[in-house]
């Protein structure tokens, strides 16, 4: 299934925010366009999120992440998990 409308549900500002927040915790790292459109059904559309928030960048900064500048690794922006807590470690990007 792909992601997009669904009958009876609208994707609220709030929603959108945590869809690119559980991808981000899935993996450690701002969604790019691409990302996105490959990512599944549990998600809006690119579309929706550049209808609701202006851009795509809006939406990724709406969610509290810095998006990729063409030509970037997607890497970059990637966190650290701390060892003992797990739980991210800021200004540390992984080098993988």
């Amino acid at each position: 299934m792909r992601s997009g409308p669904r009958r009876g549900y609208r994707w609220t500002p709030d929603n959108i925010i945590y869809a690119i927040e559980l991808w981000h915790r899935r993996h450690l790292r701002a969604p790019a366009v691409s990302d996105w459109e490959n990512a599944g059904d549990n998600h809006p559309t690119r579309h929706t999120v550049q209808r609701v928030f202006g851009s795509w960048n809006s939406g990724i900064r709406a969610a509290g992440l810095e998006p990729r500048r063409p030509g970037e690794a997607r890497n970059r922006w990637a966190r650290a998990r701390c060892e003992v807590t797990g739980r991210f470690v800021p200004g540390t990007p992984t080098s993988s």
